[in-house]
């Protein structure tokens, strides 16, 4: 059915009663015995009825319409839902991200004093090789790496600025916190003291840099070992065990790194015994040479 433009129940009744309608009456009439009134109440009755009928159809075009309307006024509600539940899935998406990069600090203990000693603070360079868990010598840990830290970062004669990357902010510092000291001692090369109190804050920073349990353990017993061992009572004993602790310990740097590291707890006395010989011998030739040269 053709869409109706307008509502029936407003159109007027004509007055089929009227001249313009007379012809349409005589008509009708012809031949019988009906009167033009007959007629036209006849033409009125027609009329209604057809108006009834459309306007049942107005009414249910009408109530489709509704329909159609309310069914598209909620598509657009959903629509623009979505969209708000979208934009609010991004906004907190992006505030979490945020809540990540913001800087953290952690909570302290209330009541609680500062201890009675302060440990000496290592190098940034040395920080970052264990953060990295990187071999980085032991020197950086003695008194005398400590100290060598702390005159370079009160010294302004450095002011040159590179860039590092921290989480995800790219940040200045001073290129002296990225490279090795010029006056590092390789391991075997400390004295006995320097390396038996290095060893000791060495350890303790790769407890506060939070190293896994298992390594913490097997470097503590690898160090126990040095320190302890009968070989120290020997003519250039501790040089053998420096020597030992020297070589070993960035062997393992370097096979954990290849993931087929060994177990550097476990003391190999073979491997001591060949590295004193190899001392015994260099002290041997260095006698001679200087025998030599004193004639």
């Amino acid at each position: 059915m053709a869409r109706i433009a307008s509502d029936p129940a407003l159109d007027i009744v004509p007055d089929f009663a009227s001249a313009t309608f007379q012809g349409i009456r005589d008509r009708i009439i012809g031949n019988t015995q009906a009167t033009h009134e007959e007629v036209a109440n006849e033409l009125i009755t027609g009329w209604q009825q057809d108006r009834d009928i459309r306007l049942a159809a107005w009414n249910l075009q009408v109530n489709e319409d509704a329909r159609l309307a309310a069914e598209a006024a909620h598509t657009e509600h959903e629509r623009h839902e979505q969209e708000r539940l979208l934009l609010e899935q991004e906004a907190e998406i992006e505030r979490r991200e945020a809540e990540k990069k913001k800087p953290k600090i952690n909570d302290f203990k209330t009541g609680a004093s500062v201890g009675n000693t302060l440990a000496h603070r290592p190098s940034q360079y040395a920080i970052h090789k264990l953060k990295s868990f990187e071999y980085v010598e032991l020197w950086y840990f003695s008194p005398d790496g400590c100290r060598e830290a702390a005159d370079e970062a009160k010294s302004s004669a450095d002011g040159t600025f590179g860039f590092t990357k921290v989480d995800d902010f790219v940040a200045l510092k001073t290129v002296a916190s990225f490279r090795p000291s010029r006056k590092v001692i390789q391991d075997h090369g400390l004295e006995w003291r320097q390396f038996d109190m290095a060893k000791n804050s060495f350890l303790v920073y790769i407890n506060k840099l939070n190293w896994p349990e298992k390594h913490q353990r097997a470097l503590t017993m690898f160090f126990m070992n040095i320190v302890s061992n009968p070989q120290r009572a020997e003519p250039f004993g501790e040089r053998a065990l420096l020597l030992y602790a020297a070589r070993v310990r960035r062997d393992w740097h370097d096979t954990l790194t290849l993931d087929n590291a060994f177990d550097i707890s476990v003391f190999n006395f073979t491997l001591l015994k060949n590295l004193a010989e190899e001392v015994w011998n260099k002290t041997k030739l260095e006698s001679l040479a200087e025998v030599r040269t004193s004639h």
